[in-house]
């Protein structure tokens, strides 16, 4: 952590805030347009080469804090510096010119390959709108980047339906290399795949960083995939980030009871540990975004919530080096059982 302190971020994103029109309604009386707060006052960094987690229940604003900071769909508030340069206020020619060293992985990868595209084609693309290379040079650059994915460089005329799912994964990860870019944004990329494929496209991912250097987003809701992949983990709750800290010390010294609940829902491989975990159960459902509680947004469900909770919104705060949480008792840290021996 150190060293990332001297480095300069290839991605920092301040006070990102995303809000959706909903359907207008009575509200004390009154008819209002009301809005979902999707996302509200994100802030985090990621350095060069690093795989950055971020993780939470579905619905939480993961997938539309990765369209915002990419620009597929525009923030409401706050700002998201890629190199320097703040992508809220580029132009379209800028925008363009931005995500050729910005690319994303879909979570679906049968919905995000056209149908009526060769695998060829699909993974050219980029490299066809950005006009880089001939066509000869796209064609093997194709070739090269399909067996670097662990695929037949032979079937580069064959069509999206013919592969299996993990197959089809590994075309959505070539064509997001094909351009070579700096930062990818992986929403949910093994979330639709068995568990046996999650291995190989997660190993896959890896090998690819160590050979390009390229830095992560990785999206997701399984803590267990996150912990194998990723160098510092942030952990959201209803459009805001509540932890973040290196993936060790979030999972072995959890401070926010959200996080302490999530890692207690994950097994371990040793049936006598798992027997003597403690599996915290939260009370009722995450509260709607078009309406979320005053203060602290947890506290509705949190088992240690006081008064100061729902009168009072916890800043983001600094509890250990490296280690952020944003909950008026963070420093306590009540509950032990939820850490996972690694």
């Amino acid at each position: 952590m150190a060293e990332q302190n001297v480095r300069k971020p290839l991605l920092k994103v301040e006070h990102l805030s995303k809000e959706f029109p909903a359907e207008a309604g009575m509200i004390a009386g009154r008819f209002s347009k009301r809005v979902v707060s999707a996302v509200k006052d994100v802030s985090f960094e990621i350095y060069p080469g690093e795989t950055f987690g971020l993780v939470g229940e579905s619905g939480c604003g993961k997938s539309t804090t990765g369209r915002s900071i990419m620009r597929l769909t525009k923030p409401t508030e706050g700002s998201v510096f890629f190199d320097g340069q703040d992508v809220a206020k580029m132009s379209n020619r800028e925008l363009k010119d931005m995500r050729r060293n910005m690319q994303f992985i879909f979570q679906d990868p049968q919905a995000s390959l056209n149908p009526r595209m060769t695998i060829g084609e699909i993974i050219s693309e980029p490299m066809t709108i950005h006009n880089v290379g001939t066509k000869e040079e796209r064609i093997d650059r194709v070739r090269e980047l399909l067996d670097v994915v662990g695929l037949n460089p032979e079937h580069i005329n064959r069509y999206p339906h013919e592969f299996s799912g993990g197959q089809r994964q590994r075309i959505g990860i070539a064509r997001a290399f094909a351009l070579r870019p700096k930062l990818i944004i992986c929403d949910e990329p093994v979330s639709a795949l068995d568990v046996s494929i999650q291995a190989q496209v997660l190993n896959l991912l890896k090998d690819l960083q160590d050979k390009f250097g390229t830095a992560y987003l990785f999206i997701a809701h399984d803590l267990s995939v996150v912990q194998h992949i990723s160098d510092r983990v942030a952990v959201m709750y209803l459009g805001k980030i509540v932890e973040i800290s290196d993936w060790k010390t979030l999972y072995t010294e959890p401070h926010h009871p959200y996080t302490q609940s999530l890692l207690s829902a994950v097994p371990v491989p040793d049936p006598d540990v798992q027997k003597t975990r403690k599996r915290i159960i939260l009370p009722g459902d995450p509260p709607s975004p078009i309406d979320p509680p005053a203060g602290c947004r947890f506290h509705t469900r949190c088992p240690i919530a006081k008064e100061i909770c729902g009168n009072e919104e916890p800043k983001l705060c600094e509890v250990r080096p490296g280690h952020f949480c944003a909950c008026h008792y963070a420093t306590i840290n009540p509950i032990t059982e939820t850490s996972i021996e690694l």
